[in-house]
């Protein structure tokens, strides 16, 4: 290959597609939804594919967006899809609704885990409410592998609740390796460049 398509080439990483891996949309991905998106795998399965984009701050509280939930915490934008559904990260294990993805990342919810956050009943809970999501169909995702729009990654607990939004794809992109640090020299926009 030439010099020209290997910097735009994703070279795979030769992690697995899986729930609790992440998608890490790649700089030429210029798509309103998914520009510099890191999206966290809810659901791999043969005929469906789900996940939350994990870097989308919207201007909206939980308790503004619903008015049920009495939490003041600012919601994100999960994805296009469903976009009248909550749905909740965290880190609270006894929750049976709830769906493991990594150790100490769960996502579902129920009313006795809405009431904890509410009342901020476990100080070190940690917690992310999202708006919609982001799906798939049935070989979607790898198509879009295949044509350089995702590189697939491990997650952790860390880059899902500990680091800021602002810097999550950075740093995703940073824990790929030396094959992906010029990705972090091109603009967000490329047609601004």
């Amino acid at each position: 290959m030439d010099k020209y398509n290997d910097f735009l080439d994703a070279q795979p990483t030769g992690v697995s597609l899986e729930a609790g891996r992440i998608l890490i949309s790649t700089p030429y991905f210029n798509d309103p939804f998914f520009n510099h998106s890191v999206v966290l795998l809810t659901d791999y399965e043969e005929e469906h594919t789900a996940g939350l984009i994990l870097n989308r701050p919207l201007p909206y509280t939980v308790h503004e967006v619903v008015n049920e939930i009495k939490v003041d915490d600012y919601i994100f934008f999960g994805g296009p899809v469903l976009t009248e559904a909550v749905f909740l990260l965290h880190n609270f294990e006894s929750c049976p609704e709830a769906s493991k993805l990594l150790p100490d990342v769960y996502v579902g919810y129920n009313p006795v885990l809405l009431s904890v956050i509410e009342h901020k009943a476990i100080p070190n809970l940690k917690h992310r409410f999202l708006l919609g999501y982001a799906g798939w169909s049935p070989g979607q995702l790898e198509d879009e592998i295949l044509n350089n729009m995702w590189v697939v990654a491990p997650a952790s607990h860390s880059l899902v609740f500990d680091t800021p939004a602002d810097q999550i794809w950075t740093r995703a992109v940073a824990r790929l390796g030396k094959n992906y640090e010029h990705w972090l020299k091109i603009p967000k926009i490329i047609s601004s460049n």
